[in-house]
């Protein structure tokens, strides 16, 4: 070895010696495939060439306009899907610090574990399910197809067709099973770094077919980062809520109130650290009796006073309108778009936009494979999840002036 890097190897030999014994040591990390030479010698450690390799793809990138909760706000302080992703970032490496986990893992797992979202949110994501049963593909996951972007659609090297980023097992399961909207008192993995490569594909295929497999992480890490998302959305969405005036801090009820705080600040700061002295000498991540009921409480006034009228309309018929509206603009996208595929009009925005990014117009890796077994449709899904909130508008206007 070059002397000059001999230190530097040390050093980063010595990550493994600075977590606890319920961490994932950087040695641990297992790839589906071969890396190259170049990424053999790699000083950084696994998980952090993991956030890396996410944050340079292009799914990411798309996290810039995509949304959290509200969409067709013109307010740039409401937060997108970028802002969450970093919150959840900093709530779960903090948890990491103190109890001594992974903070690299638990850092690509958190940046990484809504890239599958849709655009408009739950809703977008509700709505491709539904065609996704019409036309007989099974049902549609975000966290799924958050794997399936980094997996297989992304790519790492420009003029290749695109063979995904290589991420860890450890980094995928923790996006794969990430269900922040999962009401938690505490949980521990399943088994630390017990899964293999068979369970997380028996899991992820599941995920996107019959959905019955309860997921719950292989590491403390992917656990850490499941309880972080919700810490870091259920205030910020109270916020967020009150600053578009949706709803007024005096709605929130007094019994979460009285015990997790009013605001965004005082109810995230009870919560890590109620999480913290809980999890410190156990073996689960969780909180105490007391904050959990009032944050499921919580939850529970989020979805009914918050999510399930994100649409911003208070009349019962205009809510029902505008879902049906929305609707009707995935479908036509979807229905345009396929049929763009059929014909092989290869100047179609799906061609263009898509295909072309993960083929690089040779077709042979995911278009013309799916088009011989039929599937289609299944490159439309692709498609339409990958899509910006603008992009969405900018090709449902492409679409509907012609319709």
């Amino acid at each position: 070895m070059d002397p000059k890097n001999l230190k530097i190897y040390r050093l980063h030999m010595r990550r493994d010696s600075d977590i606890g014994f319920k961490a994932i040591s950087d040695s641990q990390a297992v790839r589906l495939y071969e890396e190259d030479v170049e990424s053999k010698i790699d000083i950084r450690p696994a998980f952090f060439r993991d956030v890396d390799r996410i944050v340079h793809s292009k799914a990411y990138a798309r996290y810039i306009d995509k949304t959290q909760v509200f969409f067709s706000v013109n307010n740039a302080n409401i937060t997108h899907r970028s802002l969450h992703v970093l919150l959840v970032s900093r709530i779960a490496c903090q948890i990491g610090r103190i109890l001594k986990l992974n903070t690299d893992l638990m850092e690509a797992i958190s940046l990484a574990h809504d890239i599958g979202h849709s655009p408009r949110g739950h809703l977008g994501e509700k709505i491709l399910n539904d065609i996704s049963n019409k036309y007989k593909m099974g049902t549609f996951n975000h966290n799924a197809q958050g794997c399936r972007w980094l997996s297989y659609l992304e790519k790492r090297f420009p003029n290749k067709p695109a063979k995904g980023l290589n991420l860890t097992l450890q980094v995928l399961d923790g996006i794969l099973c990430h269900d922040g909207e999962v009401y938690e008192q505490g949980l521990k993995p399943i088994e630390v770094n017990g899964k293999t490569w068979e369970d997380h594909l028996n899991e992820y295929n599941d995920a996107f077919h019959e959905n019955k497999i309860k997921r719950i992480p292989m590491s403390y890490e992917g656990v850490g980062v499941r309880l972080a998302d919700t810490i870091a959305y259920i205030g910020r969405d109270i916020e967020d809520a009150i600053l578009i005036k949706f709803i007024k801090r005096s709605d929130l009820p007094k019994s979460c109130t009285n015990v997790l705080g009013d605001t965004n600040r005082k109810i995230m700061k009870t919560l890590i650290m109620d999480l913290l002295n809980n999890s410190l000498d156990s073996d689960i991540i969780g909180y105490s009796e007391e904050i959990f009921e009032a944050l499921k409480r919580l939850k529970e006034f989020n979805y009914e006073q918050i999510y399930s009228r994100r649409d911003l309309y208070k009349s019962k018929s205009l809510k029902i309108s505008y879902i049906e509206n929305l609707t009707y603009q995935f479908e036509l996208i979807f229905e345009k778009s396929l049929k763009d595929l059929e014909e092989e009009n290869f100047d179609a925005p799906i061609f263009k936009d898509h295909i072309e990014y993960i083929d690089d117009k040779n077709y042979s890796t995911y278009f013309k494979p799916l088009k011989n077994q039929n599937k289609l449709t299944l490159v439309v899904r692709d498609y339409i999840s990958g899509m910006s909130d603008k992009y969405f508008n900018e090709i449902f206007r492409k679409y509907n002036l012609k319709h």
